[in-house]
């Protein structure tokens, strides 16, 4: 029946609402969803926006792919979840899922039994994530960070995964590629695209936008992946775009603030420095001078928070350690 289903589909697309209730409290879970059904058959591609509610390049770019792809032209099913955390989307809130302060990234493969975040993970997972043969993940810069785009690619030392992972990236036609390895087994909750990564899935993550705010340059670039990544699959015809001389990161570090205060960065998104130099200074609301902030590895600059307001925990700098440029 559901071959039957799915053959009468061919050739179509549809938008609906993915829709869940948090059982505690009966307050609604809901994904809008939509699914662009190839009149060929070929594999099924994920496309995720929206797992940071104010990261709006990420939602425009899922929301854009959804209008411009053709069925026609399209081999495969293409699953497309516009705004994952919709509750932060509509509350202009950053990072977090407003119901429980959990951020959403750090959940999967979720709780059916958990907090409002770590259920929802559970339902993406079990009614998506683990229903499809690739995964993209976008993300956008958050409200409080500035970024160079990059890709993750999450390295499970599964070689047949791990490989399809690269090539994902390669295709993206972003500069930087992150390379990090998983230990394994992942006992803790992580990121959704890592645990695709650990279903068999290839996956990665990919970010380009920046403190909140929606600019079309960014969103292109975007797009500009995905319909890479769909050619890439054989889902669409044409030919890659390919623009950019990648650098590799073996090591994405976050450097993070111990102290309440005021932060004042001293380097440039881009900028290579060396261990020790000092990325930036914590001064208290006095302005005096508390704590100078300093590389800990040779590196790239990747991202920067520009929200001067810090308290113990948040990221202040985030640098990878290069290890191989293309030629």
């Amino acid at each position: 029946m559901e071959k039957m289903v799915m053959s009468l589909k061919k050739g179509s697309k549809e938008t609906g609402w993915l829709e869940f209730n948090y059982p505690p409290t009966g307050e609604p879970i809901r994904f809008p969803v939509g699914t662009i059904y190839g009149k060929k058959d070929g594999p099924t591609l994920l496309v995720l926006g929206g797992m940071h509610g104010s990261e709006f390049a990420g939602i425009e770019a899922a929301i854009r792919l959804y209008n411009e792809v053709k069925p026609e032209r399209l081999s495969g099913i293409l699953k497309i979840g516009m705004i994952y955390n919709l509750p932060a989307f509509q509350n202009n809130m950053g990072f977090i899922v407003p119901q429980d302060g959990k951020n959403p990234g750090r959940t999967f493969p979720g709780k059916p039994d958990g907090t409002y975040s770590e259920v929802m993970a559970y339902h993406f997972t079990e009614n998506l994530l683990k229903q499809t043969d690739y995964f993209i993940e976008l993300h956008g810069g958050d409200i409080p960070e500035a970024l160079v785009p990059f890709v993750y690619v999450p390295l499970t030392g599964k070689e047949m995964v791990d490989t399809k992972c690269r090539d994902l990236a390669k295709a993206y036609n972003i500069q930087l590629i992150v390379n990090g390895k998983i230990t394994m087994p992942v006992t803790e909750p992580t990121m959704a695209f890592i645990t695709a990564a650990i279903f068999n899935t290839p996956a990665i993550l990919c970010e380009s936008g920046q403190q909140g705010i929606l600019k079309m340059e960014e969103v292109k670039t975007h797009l500009t992946g995905l319909n890479n990544i769909l050619i890439h699959l054989g889902m669409l015809s044409g030919t890659l775009i390919n623009t950019t001389k990648r650098m590799y990161s073996e090591e994405h570090i976050a450097i993070r603030s111990e102290l309440k205060g005021m932060w004042y960065p001293a380097v440039n998104l881009g900028d290579m420095v060396k261990k020790d130099h000092i990325v930036g200074h914590i001064c208290d609301y006095f302005g005096d001078p508390i704590l100078p902030i300093k590389a800990v590895s040779d590196g790239h600059i990747t991202v920067i928070r520009t929200s001067p307001a810090v308290n113990p925990g948040n990221v202040l700098i985030e640098e990878d350690r290069i290890s191989d440029h293309e030629n």
